[in-house]
């Protein structure tokens, strides 16, 4: 019989080390191959919606001068954020096959934390983009190139100031609320409409800040804004993550019901789609003065 030191012969501190060694290594090794197959998973469940957002901020910005002024520039990042969110959240519940999922090796937690990794992280790269053009002074550079070739006319340019804690927080707060209410949502209705309550929340709270920064130093300087979006943020993701542990699983085929009181939630939704019309009014008259 071939001996086995490291099992028969545990009296030796190099023979225990070196077990210890290897049995940490093993676990250190299992470990990435299990939250690489994992983020693999959830990466080719939503490739394709987001390497299609990648190719149109490309296309677009780098081409039409008319979205490559910082607004817009914004505007991609928040797009992506209504969209990924609910899809990277909520996609178990769209497909019907929350109880399935639920019922693989992975835990509620790894799954919530790959799902935000993934989604998170091409906003990551969307806001470099965003950074990137920005900080390179994209804007001018395409719009002296269609100026020098006469296709279109000057127009007055816009600098972006305070723009750019904001092309962080905004998107990632948007992105955070959403994902988090489709990842807890009990119906696809939820789902489908969890882009307007998280971006109903995030404007509510920026239109806040706003307000207290022209109150307290009668200018905006961005500093509480962009503070008060990402804190939120991490909160919401929080919450929600502790949420979708104890998450009851939504069944499939749940026949549709009208509510009892569903003139109240008609009515409740009027009046919020009134109030992020407003908003956003409000928001994108001051918004420009911002960037000037």
């Amino acid at each position: 019989m071939m001996p086995h030191p490291i099992l028969q012969d545990k009296r030796t501190d190099s023979e225990v080390g070196l077990a210890r060694g290897l049995s940490s290594s093993l676990v250190t090794h299992h470990s990435l191959l299990f939250w690489k197959g994992l983020l693999g998973l959830e990466w080719r469940a939503i490739s394709k919606l987001m390497l299609l957002c990648v190719a149109g901020w490309l296309v677009v910005v780098w081409t039409i001068p008319r979205f490559t002024n910082p607004g817009w520039i914004l505007m991609f990042g928040l797009v992506y954020a209504m969209v990924a969110g609910p899809a990277a959240g909520g996609g178990d519940v769209l497909e019907g096959s929350e109880e399935f999922s639920f019922a693989l090796p992975p835990t509620r937690k790894e799954r919530f934390i790959a799902r935000l990794l993934v989604a998170g992280g091409m906003l990551f790269v969307f806001t470099l983009l965003d950074l990137l053009a920005l900080g390179l002074d994209l804007s001018q550079a395409i719009a002296k190139l269609y100026l020098d070739t006469g296709l279109v006319r000057s127009t007055v340019q816009l600098k972006a100031q305070m723009l750019y804690g904001l092309v962080l927080a905004l998107p990632f707060s948007v992105f955070s609320l959403s994902f988090v209410l489709s990842a807890n949502a009990r119906s696809r209705a939820a789902v489908l409409t969890s882009w307007f309550w998280g971006g109903l929340v995030a404007l509510i709270i920026l239109r806040l800040s706003l307000l207290y920064e022209f109150w307290a130093w009668k200018r905006w300087t961005g500093y509480t804004a962009c503070s008060s979006l990402l804190i939120s943020s991490l909160i919401a993701l929080w919450i929600g993550l502790e949420q979708f542990k104890v998450k009851e699983v939504v069944q499939p085929s749940k026949p549709i019901s009208i509510p009892a009181h569903w003139w109240a939630w008609v009515l409740f939704t009027l009046l919020c789609a009134m109030l992020g019309g407003f908003l956003v009014s409000s928001l994108s008259n001051e918004f420009f003065k911002m960037l000037r």
